[in-house]
């Protein structure tokens, strides 16, 4: 049977997202969650050893984190944000005549996409649309997400369908959208293109990942190509930004090329946050505190671009996926965006050692 035929108050859609905590009391809880998914730190520890690793780090860098939220207002406004776009998109669709329920779940929040999966079961829905509040697929990000949501509707006793959107980096709706944040910014700031950048800063992502296949760079470089085509007379740069831990991450870094530019001439530095849909800490803080205090400091007058949140033409782009998807031309089976499996990672790996060891141990005892 053709979605398009289905009872619409059969089918749903499901906003994916972040998350962030509710109150600075949150901040230990959303630390953890964030560094025990496998997706996000893939490393070659069982899973007891990653929990017992994150909590640490939790712990300890609970109080920094609780400060920077403390300059922010005290909370991640990612979670009222997000409920904000999942009622125009309500009121979108019902002006389009497609009255379809959208229901939230967050990533990090501790319990939320198990809470909406039971909600999703209650009202009885059997078909469901995933909308990812990330427009580039990684599967550390759109991944993560929907193998949390795709477990948590299988204990709330989900037996219908489940499909997704797997990403939209230039799509129009969403270019339109950043496309009208930064000429606002560019209009009240007035800088000569000449001596300006704009910064495209994207979260970092370990460069492993995309070695293996992860095809997030190569989508935010497919959304800096049409912001360019938008705006040929100025200067856009990529750079990554929030990086953890020793390894390498996506370059160039975002902290290191602040200064860099500054050097090579430039003195009008326009932070564009590209691979996120809210403001939130990473984008209020990080950039526009840390990042911000940086360009001043190196010599250059910071402009921070707002996040496209509810902008009416990413809100039409939504709507118009829940509308192809009902007239089956949009989503894909969930399980096809699934991150790779992590079992080898964890415990392959241990064995091969243990082998090895075992191998050394026996043909040292043989030579003795």
């Amino acid at each position: 049977m053709a979605m398009s035929q289905h009872n619409p108050e059969r089918a749903a859609l499901v906003l994916l997202n972040f998350g962030g905590p509710r109150s600075l009391e949150e901040v230990p809880s959303f630390i953890f969650e964030i560094l025990r998914d496998p997706n996000t730190l893939q490393v070659p520890f069982p899973r007891w050893i990653q929990d017992r690793l994150a909590r640490r780090i939790a712990e300890r860098r609970s109080a920094e984190v609780q400060r920077q939220y403390g300059e922010i207002g005290g909370r991640s406004p990612l979670v009222p944000a997000t409920e904000a776009i999942a009622e125009s998109l309500r009121a979108a669709l019902e002006r389009a005549g497609l009255p379809l329920p959208v229901f939230v779940a967050h990533r990090y929040l501790p319990g939320h996409a198990l809470a909406t999966a039971r909600e999703v079961v209650a009202a009885g829905v059997q078909t469901l649309l995933a909308l990812p509040l990330y427009p580039h697929f990684s599967y550390a990000t759109t991944g993560s997400s929907i193998e949390q949501f795709r477990a948590a509707l299988s204990e709330a006793g989900f037996r219908g369908a489940c499909q997704a959107i797997a990403d939209y980096p230039a799509a129009p709706g969403y270019v339109d959208a950043l496309a009208a944040r930064l000429e606002r910014t560019l209009q009240a700031a007035r800088p000569d293109p000449a001596q300006t950048v704009i910064l495209c800063s994207a979260h970092g992502l370990p460069a492993v990942y995309v070695e293996r296949g992860d095809p997030y760079r190569g989508q935010l470089e497919r959304s800096v190509s049409a912001l360019r085509a938008r705006f040929p007379q100025w200067r856009f740069v990529l750079s990554f930004q929030s990086r953890v831990g020793p390894a390498e991450w996506l370059k160039p870094y975002t902290d290191r090329i602040v200064p860099e530019l500054a050097q090579s001439g430039v003195r009008e530095l326009v932070f564009l946050p590209l691979s996120f849909v809210n403001d939130h800490i990473e984008t209020l803080y990080e950039i526009g505190v840390t990042y911000c205090d940086l360009a001043r400091k190196v010599g250059m007058r910071p402009h921070l671009v707002p996040a496209i949140e509810n902008h009416p033409a990413f809100i039409a782009l939504l709507a118009g996926m829940a509308r192809d998807w009902r007239q089956d031309q949009a989503g894909v089976p969930c399980e096809r965006l699934l991150p790779p499996e992590q079992h080898f990672a964890r415990y392959g790996r241990w064995a091969l050692a243990l082998w090895l060891v075992l191998f050394v141990v026996a043909v040292l005892l043989a030579l003795s």
